[in-house]
């Protein structure tokens, strides 16, 4: 492991493009490795054993790669971060995503939006309660969302058709309990793809992206233990893929990515 080495990411589709386009503009002298497992997208609606081997999979080729971190870009995956092992330091989007929440408010209800498996999961409110505060989390899980969105968004229409089915449940239930939800939590990195969408339906709810916390983690890790890349100009961003080239191509140029490579690649699990 070299301080050269790269910072990898991964995820099940283009949706840790928004962790990535974060990294790039914070830390862009690093060089940057990441994974998209499209062939095997949605993440959120397979079962947690074949999801571990998945991840160790992609852990163990990020390494052989000589990356010196691993980026858990994926919330499917980040609830489940206790069942990988490796060698590199490994960061979760949800606890980002917890300290996110926790630095726009101190108590209440927050609506969090996610995967079917995040949900199950319970990786938010797990990692909420070591922070002990007073608030908590109304949570809605989405089988199609972040499909959607990986597929290129498609027809406007069936993406708020999507955004409503996942965002609606969460307002009811807080009025229920007599609370006005303000505050969501996009709990999967696809979904800041379209947070102009959420805003344009959703004005009077502030958006939670876990990226923002995500990127100080990390940073604050290279500053601990002095291992920023040494290199002034600007880093290399090698891009793999186990299917959809050519999403990955159109949302590498719409998120205006660097990018040196865009490859397909096989996973071997």
């Amino acid at each position: 492991m070299q301080k050269s080495g790269p910072i990898g990411l991964i995820d099940s589709g283009i949706g840790g493009f928004t962790v990535l386009k974060e990294l790039q503009m914070r830390l862009p002298n690093e060089n940057y490795l990441y994974f998209g497992d499209s062939k095997r997208m949605p993440y959120g609606e397979r079962e947690n054993d074949e999801l571990i081997r998945l991840g160790n999979a992609i852990i163990k080729n990020l390494e052989e790669q000589g990356a010196k971190a691993v980026v858990l870009a994926c919330n499917t995956l980040s609830s489940i971060i206790s069942e990988f092992t490796s060698k590199v330091p490994v960061f979760s989007v949800i606890e980002a995503g917890v300290q996110e929440t926790i630095s726009c408010r101190d108590l209440g209800l927050v609506g969090l939006i996610a995967t079917t498996a995040t949900v199950k999961n319970r990786g938010y409110e797990k990692e909420l309660d070591l922070w002990n505060t007073q608030i908590e989390y109304i949570a809605q899980g989405t089988h199609t969302l972040g499909k959607v969105i990986n597929d290129g968004q498609g027809d406007l229409q069936i993406l708020k058709s999507n955004i409503r089915e996942a965002v609606e449940p969460i307002l009811l239930k807080g009025l229920k309990r007599g609370v006005i939800i303000e505050d969501l939590l996009l709990g999967c990195t696809h979904f800041p793809i379209v947070a102009g969408t959420i805003r344009q339906m959703y004005p009077e709810l502030n958006l939670i992206n876990p990226a923002d916390g995500l990127v100080r983690q990390l940073e604050k890790h290279l500053q601990e233990t002095d291992f920023f890349n040494s290199r002034e100009s600007m880093g290399t961003t090698q891009i793999l893929t186990t299917a959809d080239y050519d999403i990955f191509e159109t949302m590498i140029n719409e998120l205006e990515l660097n990018c040196n490579s865009l490859e397909m690649t096989e996973l071997n699990i």
